[in-house]
């Protein structure tokens, strides 16, 4: 046992005043003459002896009294923590945890409405002149300040829930670094409020500060079902008018409860464009295919819906692109070695796909920037202004694909691919090589192949470029030969595409011409190019917007289609020519957001809710007392508020197990004893 106050321990030498009064204030006896006193000696003896007995325990009731009203005054007490707080002035970093998994139901409402009631009884507990900082899911500024205890009531009351899920080691480390320059010698404790739901508490990650004691308060709510939308994609890549689209739909159910017949609805631009039904089996995920056609060009705004409560953040999915009704594709071919016939009869009759072509002594540089693909096809000279038109057209978005020929110097064509940074040719290798690896996670092979094959039967390849340099700038290997080197090359600059292929595109070559990988190589560098569209982007997720085409801009208009909220983003531009735009923290809600450039529309932008919070797995609390056993978590204490209030929970971890109140009352008890002895003893 320890004392808060072990100087009152001094006034235990006031026992030695009834010590004092029991020996010099003893009661005398007036003497009494009888003739036979031999019964009386009996009598005179015994009396004394009760006498005496009362008079001492008295004195031991008198003592034990004032014994234990100085134990009282001492504040004994015994620790449950290795720490007790003395300071006068402190610091407390309060997080509530605002995520949409606390909007739960518990046994006394919503999840977070306790919170903030917990975060409330927790201030209320701490003495006058303690400052607090309030810490939630979405790091706001103002929420880095200390404040009186008024203040932070305040902003509590104002807390709303937030799409934003942080990892508790995050939350964590923020709380460490708060006040940690002005009110540095303060002494600092915090509070984690939250439902330790279990993606998203990583106390691995966590390195505790031996200098801050922590207090994990967990709210628990009543089993939850939901269904929800996961993600959707289409079955292939580019969009355009007319096209029959498959979309796909993949949706999961995170609870035991089976549902029937639920509907599932697409939007585009705020009409109906398909809706089925869906039956699915507890703990089950299912793919349901929507179809639908393009009837216009333009950006499309789609939203897949279905009805599911109480959970509904997740009953939408957002995405948008935007469709073309052609993509122009130009080939700029060498008459003496002319591949161009294979392209023109793969693109003939192509609804999607216009093929045109030009011999490279007569090309209409003007024409250039009305296309989306461009294929050089074995050419041999490059005028510097064919150069510097192909570069500004890669720089813009488009996709430049080349053909190299067979020559003995690449000077010229080496100057080309240092302005669009990709690699340089050092020579021609007249040796026979077969390719023999394909890298299937290049997005030009993504949803071509149902088996990736190790040992592929691959076209050989008579006659090659070798590289001086191996990919640099961000690119990557496609096609790769038997010896290791690269056959087919993948390069990014600005906002363009470059491919650049080992070989010429000739009779020489027929067997990479009617090799089964031909058509999917060729064709998907057309598809893909022009406008490099997502989808979709997570709220949750970091994931850079890039711009579809180049502004002059430095600032942008992003307008919310739904609230038609407007806000000015930034645009800067990266290390490989392509301009981003810095959102920060403008996108808060799920929806669509348009991208104006002065006064036109250049981009959509889809945002989602992470789907991370509709995993509704959650830490008991015997597991997060597990972890509070183990590693470096002294410093941690996990308060279950079921039978006992806050505020006397943490009176007992910042002073110990107090026991003045048990002093006093064995004080008055003994005081009563001592009345009771002179009282009722005869």
């Amino acid at each position: 046992m320890s004392f808060l106050y072990p100087f009152f321990l001094f006034a235990l030498l006031a026992l030695a005043i009834p010590v004092i009064i029991h020996f010099f204030n003893f009661k005398r006896y007036k003497t009494v003459y009888f003739s036979n006193v031999q019964l009386l000696k009996l009598i005179r003896q015994d009396s004394k002896k009760k006498s005496q007995l009362k008079q001492l325990l008295i004195l031991i009731t008198r003592l034990l009294t004032i014994a234990a009203l100085v134990f009282a005054f001492s504040r004994p007490y015994i620790p449950l923590t290795n720490q007790i707080t003395h300071a006068a002035q402190q610091l407390v970093v309060i997080y509530v945890d605002n995520s949409f998994s606390m909007k739960a139901e518990g046994e006394n409402g919503p999840l977070l409405e306790q919170a903030k009631q917990n975060a409330i009884e927790i201030a209320n507990s701490y003495r006058v002149g303690t400052q607090f900082i309030i810490l939630t899911s979405d790091f706001l500024p103002q929420h880095q300040f200390p404040l009186s205890k008024e203040q932070f009531i305040q902003q509590v009351a104002e807390i709303k829930e937030s799409a934003h899920s942080p990892q508790l080691s995050d939350v964590y480390s923020r709380a460490v670094q708060l006040g940690s320059g002005t009110f540095k010698k303060l002494e600092k404790n915090v509070f984690i409020l939250s439902d330790f739901q279990k993606n998203a508490s990583d106390f691995e990650a966590i390195k505790p500060d031996s200098s801050v004691f922590t207090y994990l308060l967990p709210l628990k709510s009543s089993k939850t079902n939901n269904l929800l939308i996961d993600s959707c994609w289409f079955e292939v890549p580019g969009r355009k008018i007319g096209q029959s689209e498959k979309l796909f739909v993949h949706i999961s159910n995170k609870s035991g409860q089976a549902y029937q017949n639920i509907p599932v609805t697409l939007s585009i631009n705020d009409s109906l464009k398909a809706i089925s039904n869906i039956s699915i089996a507890g703990e089950e995920k299912t793919t349901l295919e929507l179809n639908y056609t393009n009837n216009s060009k333009g950006i499309q705004l789609c939203k897949v819906e279905l009805d599911d409560y109480p959970v509904i953040f997740d009953n939408s999915y957002f995405l948008s692109y935007r469709v073309l009704s052609k993509l122009n594709t130009l080939g700029i071919y060498n008459p003496q070695n002319n591949g161009s016939d294979y392209l023109k009869k793969l693109f003939a009759d192509d609804d999607l796909i216009t093929y045109t072509e030009y011999p490279e002594n007569n090309v209409q540089i003007s024409q250039i920037k009305n296309n989306q693909c461009i294929f050089l096809i074995n050419n041999q000279k490059f005028s510097s202004g064919f150069m510097s038109e192909l570069t500004s057209f890669v720089d813009e978005g488009g996709t430049l694909v080349i053909f190299p020929d067979r020559l003995t110097d690449y000077k010229e064509y080496n100057l080309l691919l240092n302005k669009i940074n990709s690699n340089t040719i050092a020579l021609f290798d007249t040796a026979t090589m077969g390719i023999s690896e394909i890298n299937y996670g290049h997005k030009l092979y993504q949803e071509v192949f149902k088996k990736h094959e190790d040992e592929a039967d691959l076209p050989v390849i008579k006659g090659y470029t070798v590289f001086k340099d191996r990919m640099q700038n961000g690119g990557s290997e496609v096609l790769i030969f038997r010896n290791g080197k690269s056959a087919l090359t993948a390069s990014s600059f600005g906002h363009g595409t470059v491919y650049l292929f080992a070989f010429p595109l000739s009779k020489k070559n027929f067997g990479f011409i009617r090799h089964i990988l031909f058509v999917p190589t060729v064709y998907n560098m057309v598809l893909q190019s022009g406008e490099q569209q997502k989808y979709a982007y997570s709220l949750e997720n970091d994931v850079p917007v890039f711009l579809n085409k180049s502004s002059q801009l430095s600032e942008l208009k992003i307008i919310n289609q739904q609230t038609k909220d407007e806000f000015i983003a930034s645009v800067r531009t990266i290390g490989s020519g392509k301009q981003q735009l810095i959102l920060d923290d403008l996108l808060q809600n799920a929806g669509h957001y348009l991208v104006q450039d002065g006064d036109q529309i250049i981009q959509s932008i889809s945002c989602n809710f992470s789907r991370k919070e509709s995993d509704a797995e959650f830490y008991e609390d015997k597991e997060l007392q597990k972890f509070m056993q183990t590693g470096d978590f002294k410093q941690f204490k996990l308060i279950v508020t079921s039978d006992v209030a806050i505020s006397e929970t943490l009176q007992d971890y910042s002073n110990g197990k107090q026991f003045w109140k048990h002093f006093i009352a064995l004080a008055i008890i003994f005081l009563m004893c001592e009345m009771a002895i002179i009282r009722f003893w005869k």
